[in-house]
């Protein structure tokens, strides 16, 4: 039974790898686990809407919000409809639970779980105040960290043809003020089962602590990433974890 397992997992991270590794700039939401790792810096970033935002385009929203990235992720893409509405894709990544994988799909503890939601004219209205709320307009924060260990949020947008992007952090007021009412202003559109965790007090170690005491262990060392003038500081070339 063991080499039965290993030997599907083998040829799954192959066939995996193979997807993952045509390209490691983000191509927008994904269901592929690996491609999603070599890719997520660059997704949080916005990379591919930066990329592709021209003027002309409906307007497109993209929210990730961290809640300490081993116990949850959650993604909402939301694109504008001719009809003023929009299509919201939502997505949580949380544990995967090795007791789930099935022979014809292992990988699928690590897709996590997505749901489609359309917002009427009124509710996407209503979602773009909730965004606006949050202090979206102002610059970006140049120079702090998002961290995997702790909670923060990160927005981007393209909307006649400009990309705009915008993050949030514990601790901080802002994060804070603008947190949990952006969470609340997503939930009747949210149709993932798994409830958002909401931020709480953490502590925060060194971040060098974890490269001093995880540098052979990749996974012990959450991500960090570094606020640009209008994006991740690195996110369009190498990126510094």
């Amino acid at each position: 039974m063991a080499k039965s397992f290993n030997k599907v997992l083998a040829v799954a991270i192959v066939f995996g790898l193979a997807a993952g590794l045509t390209a490691c700039a983000s191509q927008g939401p994904t269901d592929n686990p690996i491609r999603r790792n070599l890719t997520w810096d660059r997704y949080v970033g916005g990379d591919d809407m930066a990329r592709s935002c021209a003027a002309g385009q409906p307007a497109r929203y993209r929210l990730v919000y961290n809640a300490r990235q081993n116990d949850q992720q959650r993604s909402y893409d939301i694109s504008a409809q001719p009809d003023g509405g929009a299509m919201m894709e939502a997505r949580v990544l949380g544990r995967g639970y090795l007791n789930t994988i099935l022979l014809s799909d292992p990988l699928k503890p690590w897709n996590g779980e997505q749901a489609l939601y359309r917002l009427t004219p009124a509710e996407f209205t209503q979602l773009k105040a909730a965004i606006t709320a949050t202090g979206f307009e102002a610059p970006a924060p140049e120079g702090t960290f998002l961290r995997g260990d702790s909670f923060y949020w990160a927005a981007s947008a393209c909307r006649d043809g400009q990309f705009h992007f915008h993050a949030w952090v514990w601790p901080s007021p802002e994060f804070d003020r603008m947190a949990v009412p952006l969470l609340r202003a997503l939930a009747p559109f949210d149709k993932t089962a798994e409830k958002p965790i909401e931020p709480y007090e953490v502590p925060l170690p060194p971040y060098s602590s974890y490269l001093s005491q995880g540098g052979n262990q990749p996974n012990a060392i959450p991500h960090r990433y570094i606020v640009g003038k209008n994006g991740l500081r690195y996110s369009q070339g190498i990126l510094f974890n």
